[in-house]
């Protein structure tokens, strides 16, 4: 017989699915009625990328080390299903609204003497909320303000003989305060250095981001543009008396699509 075990988050998602809805709606309404009055066209940006960290995870527990484990990014592509990066930001005039998606999926199989244990695992982080660009958006300067929203699944199947005796399923829901800078650097006419600092805290114990992406202007308007950079995040979560660390670094690499 099967048994199942279902650990629940220490944040309510349905409580924190209602603050993201709230935060949308109230931007809908504030800016919707501020761009229908103005003349000018929404300004797009999508840019689906790639980011090839390393990731090192550190566990405590009341205080007290449990050690921890890195995962190179080459050891995580033998382990990923599935992947999924992209950035969206709409706007005109001095503001604009964006959304930032990372998604994951992972397996792994962990054969031993007398078990073997199957482990599938979602990682999800949405950053969304609202941009004030001082001198229009486009320009160098912009601050941004919103909300993140980190939720981790795991599902264990433990096996024995090629029959599964039981199942369990972990998962939290975290939903931070964001708050970041963003400033592009011109070096020439096609060149440009793109910054971008944040940092949240909420339900965690605090997340920050560090990105630089050179850009590289393309097309026969040079609307779009290549990236390509670096970007460091460190993200620490709580769990009843488990406290993990999270750090992650690496490389990145996209295309923004403007118009």
């Amino acid at each position: 017989m099967i048994r199942s075990l279902k650990v629940v988050s220490s944040s309510s998602p349905v409580r924190g699915l209602r603050q993201l809805c709230t935060v949308c709606v109230f931007f809908c309404i504030v800016f919707g009625a501020e761009w229908a009055e103005s003349q000018e066209s929404i300004q797009w940006s999508v840019t689906p990328y790639i980011w090839a960290s390393d990731t090192k995870v550190d566990l405590t527990i009341r205080d007290e080390s449990l050690g921890g484990d890195k995962i190179s990014f080459k050891d995580l592509l033998d382990v990923l299903d599935s992947a999924f990066m992209i950035n969206v930001e709409g706007g005109k005039g001095h503001w604009s609204l964006f959304g930032d998606l990372t998604y994951l999926e992972t397996s792994d199989t962990n054969e031993r003497t007398l078990l073997v244990i199957d482990t599938n695992s979602k990682q999800t982080v949405l950053d969304t909320g609202v941009a004030y660009w001082p001198n229009g958006v486009g320009s160098r300067l912009s601050l941004i303000g919103g909300l993140r929203y980190s939720g981790f699944e795991d599902r264990y199947t433990f096996i024995i003989d090629d029959t599964p005796v039981s199942k369990q399923r972990n998962s939290n829901d975290y939903y931070d305060a964001l708050l970041g800078v963003r400033y592009r650097f011109d070096m020439s006419e096609r060149w440009s250095l793109l910054t971008h600092a944040d940092f949240s805290f909420g339900d965690s114990e605090g997340t920050f981001l560090l990105r630089a992406n050179f850009a590289y202007t393309v097309g026969k308007r040079q609307q779009n543009r290549l990236l390509f950079g670096y970007q460091y995040k460190q993200a620490e979560f709580r769990d009843g008396d488990l406290t993990t660390d999270f750090s992650y670094q690496g490389p990145m690499a996209g295309f923004n699509f403007r118009w």
